[in-house]
């Protein structure tokens, strides 16, 4: 069986900091643009320990994707154990200059600067029941909360069990469905109105 490689990581901020159940202290930080490489080999991490039936779960992201993302004012986190990182997600935070949500199919959509998104949440393969997952989605929620975002917003792939019961366990429901254009892939759409 392969290693699964340990992916370090420098010079971040830290957001929060708190404790597994397992008495492992972590912390979750803020990524940035000099984090790119880091966070192109954490997908593809991701991807690599994915099933082939699983694999379109995860949609890779380029890194000139990654680059325009921080140039539009938007964030990303992650989920670290000394320099270790575990989990990494994006988060969209649309503007009037750059409204685009990346929601595929969701009708009625906020104005976009209420809203933030989630998207490309990754997590180590070592740590699953870890709840690595539940601490990004909490952390993008504080965030967004933070920065006077009136609506959380996350699509998921209605075949991926996982991913869409991890939204609605948080408070992120599914309120619609739609297909994603390209590929003909089922979503659901998930909405949070945030306390701000």
């Amino acid at each position: 069986m392969k290693k699964t490689p340990e992916i370090q990581i420098d010079n971040f901020d830290i957001i929060s900091s708190d404790t597994f159940k397992n008495g492992a202290d972590f912390h979750v930080v803020a990524l940035s643009k000099q984090h790119i490489q880091t966070m192109m080999i954490f997908q593809q991490l991701i991807i690599d320990s994915l099933k082939n039936d699983e694999k379109s779960f995860f949609l890779e992201k380029s890194e000139q994707y990654l680059t325009g993302h921080f140039n539009k004012g938007s964030k990303a986190v992650g989920l670290v154990i000394g320099d270790r990182l575990l989990g990494q997600a994006l988060i969209t935070q649309p503007t009037d200059a750059h409204p685009e949500t990346g929601m595929t199919d969701m009708a009625n959509l906020p104005a976009p600067n209420t809203v933030s998104v989630i998207q490309g949440v990754g997590v180590h393969p070592w740590t699953r029941g870890l709840k690595v997952g539940d601490k990004l989605i909490n952390a993008w929620l504080d965030i967004a909360a933070n920065d006077k975002r009136e609506n959380a917003l996350a699509e998921t792939d209605q075949n991926n069990k996982y991913s869409w019961s991890l939204f609605v366990k948080n408070g992120v429901d599914i309120v619609s469905e739609g297909v994603d254009p390209d590929d003909g892939t089922k979503l659901y759409n998930h909405h949070k109105v945030l306390k701000i």
